[in-house]
């Protein structure tokens, strides 16, 4: 975003869906960016109804203004269109431009990179008129930036705080998108051989932060993995300080040896994590699981752990085992 915004000076247009009724491709909370020629990174749904918002995002940006756009996909399905939604759902096209939006942008980059979560609030209404600012709140630092000239910030953001709710609310007698950014999740690769390649490729694209370790110097190459936020060269026996433990971080075990993934587990089991899979034959893991049993660990956390790791489509190369695994994290991830 800040750069877009850098790079990009008649401004552009942050489409976010704030509303929905029926059913519609994307939630609320979806974004789409916009710049000036159309081109768009992310997408709230595709179809007629994309295309009708990349337009009116364009337009926002020629006239230098936000505003809100109502879509109903009833009309695609009369007109055997491939997306038979029906539903219809509220956009916000926020117009950011200039160097208020700039340095807010900035500080909500600053902010995930630390892994925080700061909130950003987007009016668009204020009392019987329209507002189009903008709040950024960082609860763990105090910070408060505006953009766009909201009314009484600080009387929102005191009002917010009392629920800490998202969505499309009512606060300070505005109309209100409060939103909480999340870094994007991590997903810590033990293990730099063929699968890695095409696994942290894939988790980029997903959304993924993707750090590879290895103990082999000439496998932990940053340019083998160009996608990769971090690439480690490191011995499997002690890696807890590398450890990124919390609710989002997905820990995938591809090693070449059957001593690391138990190094590995023994490291990883009873700290937090979204998911742990463990690459292997089922006859090889299950021995695994079961040493761990008999060693004291939690049997039913060790029963979760998922190994063989991946969704059983008969995958054979490393790009198919890849998706295997990318689609199993992808259905943990959205459960």
């Amino acid at each position: 975003m800040r750069k877009a915004l850098a790079t990009t000076p008649p401004g552009v247009a942050v489409c976010t869906i704030v509303e929905k009724h029926g059913s519609v491709p994307r939630g609320v909370g979806t974004r789409m960016l916009v710049l000036p020629d159309g081109e768009i990174h992310g997408t709230i749904g595709g179809g007629i109804g994309e295309h009708e918002i990349i337009q009116q995002a364009r337009q926002a940006i020629a006239d230098g203004g936000s505003r809100l756009l109502e879509t109903s996909l009833a009309g695609e399905i009369e007109l055997n269109s491939a997306a038979i939604c029906g539903g219809r759902f509220l956009t916000l096209i926020g117009y950011w431009q200039g160097a208020a939006d700039r340095t807010l942008a900035a500080a909500i980059d600053t902010a995930l990179e630390a892994g925080r979560q700061p909130v950003l609030f987007e009016l668009t209404a204020a009392g019987g008129g329209e507002n189009w600012g903008r709040i950024f709140f960082d609860p763990e630092t105090g910070t408060l930036l505006t953009a766009g000239d909201p009314p009484e910030p600080r009387r929102l953001v005191q009002e917010w705080t009392g629920s800490e709710a998202t969505g499309y609310l009512k606060l300070a007698g505005c109309r209100v998108m409060a939103t909480r950014l999340q870094p994007p999740p991590r997903m810590i690769i033990f293990g730099g051989g063929h699968l890695a390649v095409p696994l942290v490729e894939m988790a980029a694209w997903c959304g993924f932060a993707p750090t590879v370790i290895d103990d082999r110097p000439e496998f932990a190459d940053p340019r083998r993995f160009p996608r990769a936020s971090r690439v480690l060269a490191a011995p499997m026996d002690d890696v807890r300080e590398l450890l990124a433990p919390g609710p989002t971080t997905y820990y995938v075990l591809i090693t070449r040896e059957h001593r690391h993934d138990d190094l590995l587990l023994r490291q990883l089991l009873g700290t937090s994590y979204a998911y742990l899979g463990m690459i292997g034959s089922r006859r090889r893991t299950a021995k695994v699981k079961e040493r761990l049993v008999k060693d004291g660990y939690d049997a039913a956390e060790v029963a979760a752990v998922h190994a063989p790791i991946g969704l059983p489509i008969k995958a054979q190369t490393p790009e198919e085992i890849a998706i295997s695994i990318m689609a199993e994290i992808i259905a943990v991830r959205n459960s």
